[in-house]
């Protein structure tokens, strides 16, 4: 009879991704990601591989539970300013949370810049997914009468791209709410 997991894998794995978006990849021992997760090496190294293999997983699953995961279940009646404010607003929220932890993927890019293919294209793949939701809303908005229809969607979906994630790398060096709430409305304006 196979013995069971004495460990939540899910859980265990949002544990690490937390553990590596606090200190990025290099900073984050095993040690410390023992301690994170409270599970002890030998399990983690058989559960999820080396640190690294540990790391991509957690790249993966931030995609799917991160800030920016809420774009692709937006409700569909919202108006699109709305939920594009409200996201600028959780995203400023959390780079001011006193953690400093911003962005995994931006965190992530910064880091390791194109040093790595695999957790470029982990990186890559994120940043599609959100511009993706962005070309969504922004559609829909062009749709429901919020934006210039003659616009094209996917140069504002880039547009909005770029102003969050810069908008996270900027606070990593001055947290100011009043900067940041500047770059997000101004943003917003150029709608």
């Amino acid at each position: 009879m196979p013995r069971s997991k004495a460990f939540d894998p899910d859980e265990t794995l949002d544990r690490a991704m937390r553990a590596f978006w606090a200190g990025g990849y290099e900073a984050t021992s095993v040690d410390d990601l023992v301690k994170a997760t409270g599970v002890n090496r030998a399990s983690l190294y058989a559960a999820y591989g080396d640190k690294r293999s540990l790391f991509l997983k957690a790249l993966d699953r931030y995609m799917g539970v991160s800030l920016f995961s809420t774009l692709d279940g937006a409700d569909p009646e919202a108006p699109v300013r709305d939920a594009l404010a409200a996201l600028f607003d959780r995203l400023i929220a959390r780079c001011l949370d006193g953690r400093g932890a911003g962005c995994l993927i931006t965190n992530t890019i910064c880091e390791f810049g194109a040093r790595d293919p695999e957790v470029l294209e982990t990186a890559r793949r994120a940043l599609a997914r959100m511009e993706n939701a962005f070309d969504g809303l922004v559609r829909r908005g062009q749709a429901g009468g919020e934006f210039d229809p003659a616009a094209n969607p996917r140069e504002i979906a880039r547009f909005l791209l770029n102003a969050m994630q810069g908008l996270q790398v900027i606070a990593k060096i001055n947290p100011d709410e009043r900067a940041l709430r500047q770059i997000a409305e101004r943003t917003l304006a150029a709608l």
